[in-house]
């Protein structure tokens, strides 16, 4: 199972892994310009410069959309493989052209007239600063969250339980609804699987991390029936995962536990205190 596509662009950022191609294709991630001028929408994709993972532009035309007012942007790729989406609701007679030379602006151009798309005078929008010389710039991030890595994060969490209490424990039925899920993607009437951007830790915040590490704990719930982990890769989106829903084994045992991963250095350090873990 492939791991999800954002964590995946921050083990580059963090140096846990160096990119060994040019380009850096994250299917499931998409990056824009923020508001603020005209620029704002343009995608993006990450390339690898100068030892520095940075922002790169698509060549892409903008075309008015009158219903949702507001520009759509449509790479070039997406317009040689067939005429722009929602053709009815766009401005036709506009367009905004993005291109990193001449040559790339030509040929959108040509795409857009293939579909019956002719402009006039095109207006020259200067690019934000440090877009083209390898400077910070700001984006916004854009990244889908699907079953395969729902799936993979309760692996993590699942295989985490596994090595605190043993696979007798595991091997319970209680257990088959996760595993069916792990295995073959069945699903229940309830999610197995919900993703946030809250910290697992309590002195943290959304905004400020104590660290950029790998967390994974396993805790009993409010319920003390209901078996619960939690998977945060560089201590970003945090997946809860529900392991067991109302355990029935006539068995019960403490299970709470966590620990943390540093990419960095490949340590792995517990969670201490306890009471420093926070479940659902």
């Amino acid at each position: 199972m492939a791991r999800g596509a954002f964590e995946g662009m921050l083990r580059y950022q963090s140096g846990a892994k160096t990119p060994d191609r040019e380009m850096l294709r994250l299917r499931y991630v998409e990056f824009t310009l923020p508001e603020g001028s005209a620029w704002s929408g343009v995608r993006l994709n990450l390339a690898w410069r100068d030892g520095r993972l940075v922002v790169d532009l698509i060549n892409q035309a903008a075309l008015f959309d009158r219903a949702m007012s507001r520009w759509v942007h449509y790479s070039d790729t997406e317009l040689e493989a067939g005429p722009p989406s929602r053709m009815a609701a766009l401005d036709t007679k506009n367009a905004r052209i993005y291109g990193r030379s001449a040559e790339d602006r030509d040929r959108l151009l040509a795409l857009l007239a293939k579909h019956g798309i002719t402009f006039g005078k095109l207006e020259d929008m200067s690019p934000p600063a440090g877009l083209f010389d390898g400077g910070d710039i700001e984006v916004e991030v854009t990244f889908t969250i699907n079953k395969g890595i729902r799936r993979c994060m309760a692996k993590y969490a699942f295989n985490f339980l596994a090595s605190v209490v043993g696979p007798a424990f595991v091997l319970e039925s209680d257990f088959d609804v996760i595993r069916r899920f792990i295995r073959y993607g069945d699903t229940p009437g309830y999610d197995l699987v919900r993703e946030r951007f809250g910290p697992i830790l309590r002195a943290d915040s959304p905004t400020r991390r104590q660290t950029s590490g790998h967390l994974l704990t396993v805790s009993w719930g409010a319920s003390a029936v209901d078996l619960v982990g939690q998977v945060s890769l560089f201590n970003s989106v945090k997946y809860s995962v529900s392991l067991a829903r109302n355990y029935s084994g006539a068995l019960w045992r403490p299970v709470r536990s966590g620990l943390h991963f540093n990419p960095r250095d490949r340590t792995i350090q517990p969670l201490l205190p306890v009471s420093a873990l926070v479940v659902p």
